[in-house]
């Protein structure tokens, strides 16, 4: 993306990117451990504008720090609280990309529960010693950071792992109801207790959407694709494009925190017996994959069925 992003908006633009996915933290290539665990404050909660010192002691979540063999431990309430995620997760560009989680998050049922990104996002693994060297048990939790995006390049099973994660995460955060209505089926979708909207993040690369499968008397099956679709939708023109960076609107398609969704879909055939709802999500889209150059990478980008739900029209009122 940094190329397009250079060529449509400017190197400020290009650099903005940069500030989040690659700011170089003590020497780190990419975003590293002390990123957050050397992370003191910020000058804004939004854009990257986090502020580390490598030379203070690593940041903890325990109220009885211990130092391992390889740097002093202390306590600091900033690694656990939403605004350090949101430091990188708010972003107000540049020009059209947008991605305010953070704001999100404190509108979301989730917040006032007193839920953090880490609640959904690092799962509690069994405790253990954090650190060689140090023998005091701990409790621990996943560093893996489940979400949406592949693990590029990883080894098929690490692949499933993720992608079984991914649609686990996903599966928890909505849910799903309906029924046969007349001609077809009442569906509702909510985001209940997620923390944020779905899709959050580069909404434009991601795609969740709900296809019906319907099935008649006689053994065939017709599907109803896309009745609901979630993910934002760049335009130019009024015609759907692939990037954000070839846009001159973007309209936000997203559930947002608390939200649900209900339509009725018809049947493309009569006399149904059976319907099954599908919500299903890829990170990122094919139109995506092919705009970057990435098709021969699509096979890294999974679809995930997050939610299933069978309807019986035969017990329709």
């Amino acid at each position: 993306m940094l190329p397009r992003v250079a060529a449509a908006w400017g190197d400020d633009a290009r650099a903005r990117c940069v500030s989040c996915h690659a700011p170089g933290h003590g020497g780190d290539d990419g975003i590293g451990c002390v990123a957050c665990h050397s992370a003191i404050g910020n000058t804004a909660e939004r854009d990257g504008r986090l502020v580390v010192d490598v030379g203070a002691p690593i940041n903890g979540p325990f109220a009885d720090p211990r130092a391992t063999p390889a740097h002093g431990s202390r306590a600091y309430d900033l690694l656990g609280s939403p605004i350090l995620c949101g430091t990188c997760h708010e972003v107000t560009g540049p020009n059209l990309f947008t991605e305010p989680t953070l704001t999100e998050h404190r509108a979301s049922p989730a917040a006032r529960a007193g839920a953090g990104c880490a609640s959904c996002h690092m799962p509690e693994l069994d405790p253990a010693p954090i650190a060689v060297g140090v023998d005091v048990v701990r409790r621990r939790v996943d560093h893996g950071f489940v979400g949406l995006d592949p693990p590029w390049g990883a080894p098929p099973a690490e692949a499933t792992r993720a992608a079984e994660r991914s649609r686990a995460l996903l599966a928890s955060a909505l849910t799903i109801d309906a029924h046969a209505a007349g001609d077809g089926v009442d569906v509702s979708v909510s985001t209940g207790l997620a923390g944020h909207a779905i899709p959050t993040g580069a909404s434009f690369l991601r795609r969740i959407w709900i296809d019906v499968d319907f099935h008649g008397a006689s053994g065939v099956v017709v599907t109803a694709p896309g009745v609901l679709e979630l993910g934002a939708r760049a335009t130019r023109g009024g015609v759907a494009v692939a990037l954000v960076t070839d846009a001159d609107a973007v309209e936000r398609r997203a559930l947002e925190p608390g939200e649900s969704r209900s339509f009725h879909v018809a049947a493309p055939i009569s006399g149904f017996t059976q319907a099954v709802v599908r919500l299903r999500a890829r990170a990122i889209t094919e139109e995506a994959l092919a705009a970057l150059g990435l098709t021969d990478r699509a096979g890294e980008v999974p679809v995930l069925e997050a939610l299933t739900v069978e309807v019986d029209a035969s017990r329709a009122p």
